[in-house]
Parts: structure tokens; C-alpha cells; sequence
């Protein structure tokens, strides 16, 4: 068996094309699989749970919030981002008053004599509040583990954990695959892969047993990629890593 490392150094990690420098020829019985993948951090801060809701008691408007989506390796780091959104706001409300939105960020509670860096205080200036009402999954209190529902907060206190990705299931699709159905589907299907992140670098992820699947043309100088989710939407990685898939090219087993 002969095998193959490619990456998307240079493009986009999750649908690159990979050029050889020779035309690589193969006869018609020969078969591609996937042996492994390493690939940048899957987010866990997406435009659907990245969103702070601000009342202001005095003016009785709320005003929506966003941090920026990616990888945040700690909720720490997801507080920090709050702060910095808040601190970089300006409402635009025209022709009323406008809300503000400081903060202030410290280590633990006020007045503490030793700071303890295991708990992270957000705290908004007077008469502002965090709010949640009902079940809003695009409120960031919910990946910071606030549940109770139609709550009011001025100040966040967050102990320190690390956070996950949702483990993502990633069907890798390559155009040196021959044809197969997804329900009743024609698709050039490589393989499906477990995709979690615990960390803000490569994650690997090697194949058990691997599907080896006929190849699509006898002979070709360049091979196109796509990893989608279970929906067909692009999965959305972090950060400037390149994904590395390692294919291994055999035989037709007689």
C-alpha cells in the first residue's frame, strides 16, 4: 500500500485542492482510503450562542451583544472577550439616550485582600444587567453555565474550567472517490470522522478501519477536498492550522 499526505497549507482548511507536481497514474483496480487527520480546533463559540443580552433598568432597553466566534480555550477567555465587547460598544440609538455599557473585570470578590485567580468578575456599571428570558440558546450565559431563566445579574462570577467543542461528526468528501449514495445521494464520500477539540492545536484523529473506496480516475495531478457536517454545511475550524489527511492507495484485494 502505498500512502499519501496531503494538507490544506496556504487555503482554506476545511475545502482545499492538493497539486502534484507529476501527473499520478493508477490502472483501474486500484482502490483510496483514509489512515488519519489531523485537523485545527473545531469552534465552539459560534453566531448562534455568542450573544449578550443587555437590559438597562433606567431606559428600559435591551441592547445585543456579540463577541467574536472561534476557539476559546477556557470560559475565562470567553469572559475576557465579553469585557473587551462591552468596553468597544457604541449604541447608535437614534433620537434616544444611549446605553452604556462599561464594565469593569477583576479576579476575585471586591475588597478581597489576595486575588484568586480561579474566579473571573464581570461587572456592568449601575442599573444594567445581564438578562436571559425563556431559553435562549444564542445567550453566551448558557455556555457559561447560567440556566436559571428570565434572570436579571449585574456582575458574573466564573470559575475557571476548560471549555470543549461539540463533537462534530465530519463527512470528508474528495473528487479522487468514486461515486456512492448518502441517502440516495450520488457523492464522492472519502470517509465520515469523529471531530472534538480539547485544545487550541491539531487534534488526530486515526482511522481503526479504514474504508477503502475505488478511485475515480486513472490518473489525476490534483485531488479536491470538503469537510461538511452532518447538514452539509462547512465545518467551521480555528485558526490558521492546516488540516493533514494521510490516504493510503492499494490494490483491489483479489
Amino acid at each position: 500500500m502505498e500512502v499519501i499526505t496531503v494538507t490544506s497549507q496556504g487555503q482554506d482548511a476545511t475545502q482545499f485542492v492538493s497539486n502534484f507536481s507529476n501527473s499520478i497514474k493508477l490502472s483501474d483496480n486500484y482502490q483510496v482510503g483514509l489512515l488519519k487527520i489531523a485537523h485545527p480546533p473545531t469552534v465552539n463559540v459560534t453566531n448562534v450562542n455568542n450573544k449578550m443580552f443587555i437590559l438597562d433598568k433606567v431606559n428600559n432597553r435591551t441592547v445585543v451583544i456579540e463577541i467574536p466566534t472561534g476557539y476559546y480555550e477556557t470560559n475565562h477567555d470567553v469572559v475576557q472577550a465579553m469585557f473587551d465587547s462591552l468596553s468597544n460598544y457604541k449604541d447608535n440609538n437614534d433620537g434616544g439616550d444611549a446605553v452604556s455599557t462599561e464594565a469593569v473585570i477583576r479576579y476575585g470578590a471586591r475588597g478581597a485582600s489576595v486575588a484568586d485567580n480561579k474566579n473571573l468578575v464581570l461587572e456592568l456599571s449601575d442599573k444594567k444587567t445581564f438578562f436571559m428570558t425563556g431559553y435562549q440558546s444564542a445567550n453566551i450565559l448558557r455556555l457559561l453555565d447560567f440556566r436559571i431563566e428570565n434572570m436579571g445579574i449585574r456582575a458574573l462570577s466564573v470559575t475557571n474550567y476548560d471549555l470543549q467543542s461539540e463533537t462534530q461528526i465530519g463527512f470528508i468528501y474528495s473528487s479522487i472517490v468514486s461515486n456512492s449514495l448518502i441517502d440516495y445521494r450520488v457523492s464522492r464520500l472519502l470517509d465520515t470522522v469523529s471531530l472534538k477539540s480539547i485544545k487550541n492545536g491539531h487534534q488526530l484523529f486515526e482511522v481503526q478501519n479504514p474504508v477503502f473506496h475505488d478511485v475515480s480516475a486513472a490518473s489525476f495531478i490534483d485531488i479536491s477536498f470538503q469537510i461538511r457536517d452532518v447538514d452539509g454545511k462547512l465545518i467551521q475550524f480555528h485558526s490558521d492550522l492546516p488540516t493533514i489527511l494521510t490516504l493510503g492507495i492499494r490494490k483491489k484485494p483479489k
